[in-house]
């Protein structure tokens, strides 16, 4: 569409322009000056801009005209003539003319011009891959031998790095060969530090290993820089062999360790250097220390390579020594942004466990804002855990996470890791909630906080279990039937109303009503599950089975929920005995305390013939019923 007809559209705009045309020739001639300026500026900085959309500039040349159109004026206000529009356009194409011959007469300007060219056919989706392999082999033949010097320009950069993108295996290796000796240099340029990750990424295992080698002995120079320790943290996290990440982290504790040792060696332990140097010590955790406070000082701490160092250090460090103080002063107001890596959240577990009360406050206003994303996180929901089993300020504790983990009850209790700060306090630490690897590093921690937390433990428990009572119950009864469509969500259901004190009539009143509700011989009722058939069992009961002794053990006051079911599945007993969730009936027989059992067994020798057939045809928990009853 023309810049005219688009001007006839714009009806709209014709009062505001009379309006203009009202105002004195002085105030328009101030409002062009005040327009002319800033074009010139972008006309100076239009060197640096990519050349890569000719599009927008012929929708410029259509908006200039425009606005010449609307309003053609001189100086003094009068119209301008149609020979003085087109020395205008004229003037503006000579200006495009000249931009152009700048930036060819730049060093590499004709090879980065046609590189573009290239570049902006080769990185279209819609390409197809005959004619990219022939634009990336124009591309190579072009810029072979001047890759070096490409690289470090911010248009050109892209265009090597979309070569190595589309390129097949021998373009890869050329170019990776071609830049051997300066990774250093790109990984702390603006433009070149993606390029480093780009050759990692798209590079063999050869090519990968010789980038990483160039950064040994420059670790604790880059990982400082605000460009190159983005790549430093990529190398040892993704592409290092196990050897070279030893060889990284080891620049930590001095360049000596890192040079004059085996790179054959992939124990990066700190520990083991102490032990086989202790003269050293104070020379290695000082220098380590200094390293992790400028980098802590950069706002770096967020990095893997940093919270594997952290580690090293926090774990030779005894409590109350200046070393883990100096430390903890150092990090305690950043634990929130550490603890989502696994090296990560062994050191804020190793800090909550070695602060003093003070630490350990300023720590938990720090988490408190990530407390939900934390809790889902593999390696974060252990930190949460570790403030339950160190801190002794049980309310503070609940203060801060609970009102959190309130917000998102009904996701944290059907997740696999967001269950275990809900039910930690209730079920302690168990197989059935933790796995070994975690339990085995809680464990460490008890030993540190034997000499920093003064409460006894099983009194901590106890106090936060009474806290988080309240939030469990509410959240069962508001969130019920999304729950027991879950085998987590049984698992809290059961663990909760088992473990907790409070009056608990409405959660169990809402287990009940959805008990009730439809047919338990549909796949789709939650009772049908094993999870959910296991969880009305174990609250009928009113207790886990202990394997060991063969018995339920009840717990006190009893919860009776045998009395609140019964009396919603009356009517579809016989349904209940014959179907898949017949050990619920099972539980009901055996449950101590049930005062109907009597009217139950009536009932079901009313529909004996129907039980018998359902324990013919494989049906295990009519079996058992029919022996109860007999």
């Amino acid at each position: 569409m023309s810049a005219v007809k688009r001007k006839q559209e714009k009806s709209s705009t014709k009062d505001r322009k009379e309006h203009k045309k009202a105002k004195t020739s002085e105030g328009r001639d101030s409002k062009k000056s005040a327009k002319r300026a800033p074009v010139k500026e972008v006309k100076e900085d239009s060197d640096i801009e990519l050349e890569d959309a000719p599009e927008d500039e012929e929708l410029e040349d259509e908006d200039e005209v425009e606005e010449e159109s609307a309003a053609p004026k001189g100086a003094e206000g009068k119209v301008k003539s149609e020979e003085e529009i087109a020395k205008a356009r004229l003037s503006r194409q000579e200006q495009k003319r000249q931009i152009a011959e700048r930036k060819q007469a730049k060093p590499m300007g004709d090879v980065i011009q046609r590189s573009k060219r290239i570049w902006e056919q080769l990185r279209r989706k819609t390409a197809a891959p005959d004619e990219r392999q022939k634009l990336i082999e124009e591309l190579q033949t072009l810029a072979t031998g001047r890759i070096k010097e490409l690289v470090f320009k911010h248009d050109a950069s892209r265009v090597v790095q979309t070569a190595l993108k589309y390129g097949h295996k021998k373009v890869r290796a050329e170019i990776a060969a071609e830049l051997k000796g300066t990774y250093v240099e790109l990984a702390q340029s603006s433009y070149g530090k993606y390029l480093v990750v780009k050759v990692m990424h798209y590079g063999s295992a050869e090519t990968r290993k010789a980038v990483v080698e160039e950064f040994c002995g420059h670790v604790k120079k880059l990982i400082r820089h605000r460009e190159a320790s983005f790549v430093i943290e990529d190398c040892f996290r993704e592409f290092a062999t196990r050897e070279q990440k030893a060889r990284l982290l080891r620049e930590f504790y001095g360049l000596e360790f890192a040079v004059f040792t085996s790179n054959t060696d992939t124990d990066p332990s700190l520990a083991k250097i102490l032990k086989a140097s202790p003269e050293k010590r104070g020379v290695i955790m000082k220098n380590l220390l200094d390293i992790l406070t400028a980098i802590v000082e950069k706002g770096a701490v967020f990095f893997s390579i940093v919270h594997k160092a952290m580690l090293e250090f926090i774990s030779n460090t005894t409590a109350g020594t200046t070393e883990a103080t100096e430390f903890l002063e150092l990090v305690k107001e950043h634990v929130g942004e550490m603890a989502f890596t696994k090296d990560g959240a062994q050191v804020v577990m190793r800090c909550l466990a070695l602060g003093s009360a003070k630490d350990r406050k300023v720590m938990l206003k720090s988490i408190k804002p990530v407390v939900g994303s934390m809790a889902v996180h593999e390696s974060a929901h252990l930190v949460l855990v570790t403030a339950y089993d160190v801190v002794d300020d049980t309310v503070l504790v609940s203060k801060t996470f609970f009102p959190e983990l309130q917000q998102q009850f009904a996701d944290l209790a059907a997740h696999n890791y967001g269950r275990i700060p809900l039910l930690y306090p209730v079920v302690g630490r168990k197989g059935k909630l933790l796995q070994p690897s975690s339990i085995a590093l809680l464990e460490e921690m008890d030993k540190i906080r034997e000499s920093t937390s003064k409460k006894d433990p099983q009194v901590r428990q106890s106090e936060l279990r009474t806290h988080l009572a309240p939030m469990l119950l509410q959240g069962i009864s508001e969130h019920a039937e999304a729950l027991v469509q879950d085998s987590f969500g049984c698992q809290l259901i059961s663990e909760a109303l088992l473990g907790v004190d409070g009056d608990k009539s409405t959660a169990l009143e809402a287990i009940a009503e959805l008990s009730s509700t439809g047919d338990p011989n549909d796949n789709t009722h939650f009772a049908a599950s094993a999870a959910g058939g296991r969880m009305l069992k174990t609250l009928v009961t009113g207790g886990h089975y202990n394997n060991k002794e063969k018995k339920v053990e009840v717990i006190e006051p009893p919860l009776n929920f045998h009395q609140i079911l019964y009396n919603k599945i009356q009517p579809q007993i016989k349904d209940w005995a014959i179907g898949p969730v017949s050990f619920v009936v099972v539980g009901l027989l055996e449950a101590e305390g049930f005062t109907q059992k009597d009217e139950l067994k009536r009932n079901l020798n009313k529909n004996l013939k129907a039980i018998k057939a359902a324990a013919e045809g494989g049906n295990k928990g009519a079996g058992v019923i029919i022996k109860l009853i007999g």
